[in-house]
């Protein structure tokens, strides 16, 4: 049996947030309205369903009131919006980069704080407030932003999202109490404080490795680049491995750079056919994606490894319909969020924002969706992050460890040119941690 944090929520945690999201919104008065635009600078507050936020109304973190004599009076306490004076609300910083000097990343934060306003409006709750800060990218200015919000009171921070601002970011807020949830999916950043919502590699790593175990394979391989997301990928591999009790017979790395590391491949092939030949049930390991990965499967193929009998394992990154058509993938297995919760959330945002939502923009929707439904009685506790039946979010079933990091339930799709659509989920993500009775 495992122990519960208590929660306060009105729903019960192993359905969080799709209960709690009509829960929530049944409080409401009237339906949200639409979504505004987004804005990176003051506090965002979230308007109230069916009316509008005075721009007067949003500050900059300190509030000047105005005494009977005509002189200004600094507001005492965490920064509270004039209208909402009174009111008991939950004060969340949002850390994105806003103005890196690249036009993706800018894009990507933009999609990540548009998700986590669409959090909000789903959920039609009205008593919590943003503030957006730009971390730029930069150290420096992720620290600088995490002063401004610690000393406005925030009750917890959603962000940042490189792996290098983390650990800085949640030394300043560890005083006060108050948890980061980053973006993050290094997880040697994380820590009790400081939890991760983005989907690690080792997690996709550890659903498929166990996939394919419970299906025989006890023979593994990894071909991959040299990088150092290719050698996180390895050594998750080697460790899933060994827990399932099987056998790595061999890891070749390529330099990151080669687009066809034809040597590597006539070597990792060999090895690979002599396992096979040997009667062993293999199963590759190749986390790579787009063209590159169009170019790599066939080489394997052409170099001996027989995707007939070998079972060519992926990461998300195959979770691409170019990627399908490869041939030499036919039957071949990765892991992923549920195609069914994503493409409603992409619906919605599309409907919301009039374009295709960023990458990470269902990750920040999560993390928004949770800390809001925890929030439901004007005050979030950090131990109820560790809630051991876990959340049922956009992208599946997870929760937080006590080390920071997040188990997650993935779906487990097999490449299939007969189908519809040229993939089909052969394993849905699981409602629940508890292992099946019987």
């Amino acid at each position: 049996m495992t122990s519960r944090v208590p929660s306060r929520c009105s729903a019960p945690l192993p359905i969080l947030f799709f209960a709690a999201f009509l829960a929530l919104a049944g409080c409401a008065t009237q339906a949200p309205g639409p979504i505004g635009p987004i804005s990176t600078g003051d506090p965002r507050v979230d308007p109230i369903p069916g009316g509008e936020t005075d721009p007067a109304d949003i500050g900059d973190g300190d509030t000047d009131i105005t005494d009977p004599d005509g002189s200004d009076i600094q507001q005492a306490g965490p920064y509270t919006p004039p209208h909402m004076q009174g009111r008991d609300i939950v004060r969340a910083g949002v850390m994105l980069p806003f103005s890196h000097p690249r036009a993706s990343v800018r894009q990507q934060a933009e999609g990540m704080l548009a998700g986590i306003e669409l959090a909000l409006f789903d959920q039609g709750y009205e008593d919590f407030v943003l503030f957006p800060k730009d971390t730029g990218g930069s150290q420096s200015k992720a620290e600088a932003a995490a002063t401004e919000l610690r000393d406005q009171g925030v009750d917890l921070i959603l962000g940042p999202l490189f792996g290098a601002n983390v650990a800085s970011v949640r030394d300043i807020m560890a005083p006060e109490g108050k948890p980061v949830v980053a973006f993050s999916n290094d997880s040697s950043v994380a820590s009790y404080g400081a939890w991760l919502a983005s989907i690690a590699p080792e997690e996709e790593v550890a659903a498929i490795v166990e996939y394919a175990s419970l299906r025989g394979y006890d023979q593994f391989a990894f071909f991959g680049p040299q990088s150092s997301l290719g050698m996180k990928v390895e050594k998750a591999m080697q460790e899933e491995v060994a827990r399932n009790r099987g056998v790595m017979i061999t890891t070749t790395f390529y330099p990151s750079s080669t687009t066809s590391p034809s040597t590597e491949a006539e070597y990792f092939a060999k090895t690979v056919e002599s396992a096979v030949k040997r009667g062993g049930k293999v199963a590759v390991l190749v986390p790579e994606r787009g063209t590159r990965l169009r170019r790599i499967a066939p080489l394997l193929a052409y170099h001996g490894v027989d995707t007939r009998v070998v079972k060519m394992l992926g990461t998300s990154d195959w979770d691409d319909s170019a990627v399908w058509r490869e041939p030499s993938l036919r039957g071949a297995w990765f892991p992923t969020s549920p195609s069914i919760e994503v493409a409603d959330f992409e619906t919605r945002y599309k409907r919301q924002y009039g374009t295709a939502p960023s990458s990470l923009a269902a990750v920040a929707y999560d993390a928004a969706a949770l800390t809001v439904a925890l929030s439901a009685d004007g005050e979030f506790a950090q131990e109820e992050l560790i809630n051991r039946d876990g959340f049922m979010g956009v992208n599946g079933l997870f929760r937080f460890r006590s080390d920071g990091t997040a188990e997650r339930s993935l779906a487990i799709m097999e490449i299939d040119p007969n189908s519809e659509t040229g993939v089909m989920e052969i394993l849905p993500v699981s409602p629940s941690f508890d292992p099946p009775i019987g």
